[in-house]
C-alpha cells in the first residue's frame, strides 16, 4: 500500500509479470533470473538477503505463510521487523511440503507480529504462533466504489467470484435461488469463466433456472452492475476476507453472506447493515432474498447504512492502523 511521503518498496518472489495497478511511486524489485516457474527456495533466500542490504528498510511485511517464512529465514540477524499477514482462510490446508518448511521455521525463528483480517483469523493464527508474538486485527483497506445516481436498480440479485472455485459457494447461491417465491428476479453471477465452461452449467439445466440465471463472465465496470442490482449475495465457504462483500456495501447494496469462516461477522452487524445467514443453510438464504426482493424499504434502509463502510476501511484509516502496529514501542 503506498502512503504519500512514506518510501515504499514492493519486493516480489517471482518474475511472472503483474496483473495489478501499482502506484508508480512504489519501486517494484522482482528476481531478474530465477523464480519464473517455479520458487527456488535457496536462491530466493540469497536474493532477499542482498536485496534487503539494499534497501534496507525498517520493517517489512510479507503477504503469504511459506514467504514470510522464507524471510524470516532470509533476513535473520539483520534486526528488521518481518511482520506477516495471511490473506487466505483461516481453514485453508497448505500443500504438505509448505507446511512442514514452514512450520520448522516458525519455530526456529517468530515474526515481529502478525496481521489478522478478521477476528476469527486471529484465533486461528495465535493457536499456530503462539501466544508471545503480537497480533492484530487490521482489515483490508476498501478501494473507491464508483457511484452511478442515473442507473436504476433492477430486479437483480448480483454475486461475483471466480466461477470455477468451489469456495465461492455459487452452488449454493443457485440452488437457494431456484427456492425463492419471486419469480421475476434475475441472479447475475459477474467473474471468473463464463456460462458455457462453468460447471454450474449443469445445475441450472436441471433446475430449470435457464432464463433467470445469467453469467456475466469477467467485466471491465464491476461497479456499473452494483448499481444495477437490488441485492448482492455472498454464499462462499470459506474466505480471507470478503473484499467482493465491502465494495458492493459501500455501492449502498443491501448484502445478503453466509456466517462462514472467515469475514462476515467482522464486517456486517446483522439487521442494520446486512443480513447474516446460518452457513450452509439453503432453505434460510432463499426466505431471506426472498424477504428483501418483498420489502424495498428493507433494501433501501440497509443500503444506506451499508455504505458507513466507506469510513470504516478508507485507506488512510487502515495504513494508519498498519503504522501504529509497525511502530508500537512494545513489538519488535
Amino acid at each position: 500500500m503506498f502512503t504519500a511521503g512514506i518510501p515504499t518498496e514492493l519486493v516480489t518472489l517471482f518474475s511472472q509479470g503483474r496483473f495489478v495497478y501499482v502506484h508508480p511511486d512504489i519501486v517494484v524489485h522482482e528476481p531478474p533470473d530465477f523464480n519464473t516457474k517455479k520458487l527456488n527456495i535457496i536462491r530466493s533466500i540469497v536474493w532477499l538477503r542482498r536485496k534487503m542490504d539494499e534497501i534496507r528498510p525498517d520493517a517489512v511485511i510479507v503477504y503469504h505463510k511459506l514467504y514470510a517464512a522464507i524471510t524470516l529465514l532470509a533476513l535473520y540477524g539483520k534486526g528488521i521487523k518481518i511482520f506477516t499477514s495471511e490473506r487466505s482462510s483461516p481453514t485453508h490446508k497448505w500443500p504438505l511440503k509448505q507446511e512442514i518448511i514452514s512450520r520448522i521455521i516458525y519455530l526456529l525463528i517468530k515474526p515481529t507480529g502478525v496481521i489478522a483480517q478478521t477476528t476469527i483469523a486471529k484465533l486461528y493464527q495465535t493457536r499456530y504462533y503462539g501466544t508471545g508474538v503480537p497480533i492484530r486485527v487490521i482489515p483490508n483497506a476498501l478501494r473507491e466504489v464508483r457511484d452511478y445516481p442515473d442507473i436504476q436498480r433492477e430486479k437483480m440479485v448480483l454475486a461475483a467470484g471466480r466461477l470455477n472455485d468451489p469456495l465461492k459457494g455459487f452452488d449454493r447461491l443457485i440452488e437457494a435461488f431456484a427456492l425463492i417465491k419471486n419469480r421475476d428476479w434475475k441472479l447475475v453471477i459477474a467473474g471468473g469463466m463464463d456460462g458455457e465452461d462453468s460447471v454450474l452449467t449443469g445445475q441450472i439445466k436441471t433446475l430449470g433456472l435457464t432464463d433467470r440465471v445469467i453469467f456475466e463472465g469477467k467485466v471491465s465496470d464491476l461497479d456499473l452492475l452494483f448499481a444495477r442490482a437490488s441485492i448482492f449475495v455472498i454464499p462462499s465457504r470459506s474466505e480471507g476476507f470478503p473484499n467482493a462483500l465491502c465494495e458492493a456495501m459501500a455501492a449502498g447494496l443491501p448484502c445478503i453472506a453466509f456466517d462462514f469462516v472467515a469475514g462476515p461477522k467482522d464486517i456486517i452487524e446483522h439487521g442494520t447493515d446486512g443480513l447474516l445467514v446460518e452457513d450452509g443453510n439453503i432453505p434460510e438464504l432463499a426466505r431471506t432474498i426472498d424477504f428483501l426482493m418483498d420489502n424495498p424499504e428493507k433494501r433501501e434502509t440497509l443500503g444506506a447504512e451499508a455504505t458507513r463502510i466507506k469510513d470504516r476501511l478508507h485507506p488512510d484509516l487502515i495504513v494508519k492502523l498498519l503504522l501504529n502496529f509497525i511502530n508500537e514501542p512494545s513489538v519488535g
